[in-house]
């Protein structure tokens, strides 16, 4: 894949993700050549990468269109999520007593930003600012393979996150920040459990939808 079928795969991913397109939303090549500022090739590449990923359906004369969000699926999702979490948040924790305080400075400017998405109004910004913080998170955690895994995980999760930022996204932030001083308490039990209250609190809030 060119570089520029890669930019483009990046930004409708980030726009399917965001809900900026909604799912069943039709794509045409014309509108996303016009809004990614490219040529048909590009998109065609990005709308392949992006089926194959199940965020989108190409079906044969009929075009594309973003795909439902796997609902049934979520419970699976939110299980492997909640225990790789817990053990990035733990290691974030045992950073923070090591000394490293910049794990929490790093953490804590995202809350930030989620909550100003959320006084903005932006809710795909707000989407974004959620997958970072908890990416963020398995990232400061030193281990490449959660980090991996988590990201496949939450992209699906952020793709129905999405469709409830209204409903969920001050409670979410909320606990973002309080799993933020979990970790600055460098105890890896309580950063842990902060997290998975987090993760089952949400869950929960699908399940009731």
């Amino acid at each position: 894949m060119g570089a520029s079928a890669e930019r483009v795969t990046e930004q409708l991913r980030r726009d399917v993700l965001g809900g900026f397109f909604p799912p069943g939303t039709r794509l045409t090549e014309t509108a996303l050549v016009d809004r990614y500022g490219t040529s048909r090739v590009p998109v065609r590449e990005a709308l392949r990468a992006l089926a194959g990923e199940g965020f989108v359906e190409l079906r044969p004369n009929a075009g594309a269109r973003v795909a439902e969000v796997p609902v049934d699926d979520l419970a699976d999702l939110y299980a492997v999520r909640c225990v790789i979490e817990e053990i990035t948040a733990s290691r974030c924790a045992r950073r923070v007593a090591a000394g490293e305080s910049a794990v929490v400075e790093e953490l804590a400017e995202i809350v930030e930003a989620g909550f100003a998405a959320l006084d903005s109004g932006d809710p795909v910004l707000g989407a974004e600012l959620n997958s970072r913080f908890h990416g963020t998170i398995a990232r400061l955690s030193g281990s490449h393979s959660m980090t991996l895994v988590l990201r496949r995980v939450s992209e699906q999760i952020q793709w129905a996150y999405a469709t409830t930022v209204p409903q969920q996204g001050h409670r979410a932030w909320t606990e973002h920040r309080r799993i933020v001083t979990a970790i600055a308490t460098g105890d890896e039990a309580k950063a842990g459990k902060a997290m998975v209250k987090h993760v089952e609190t949400s869950r929960r809030g699908f399940a009731r939808r």
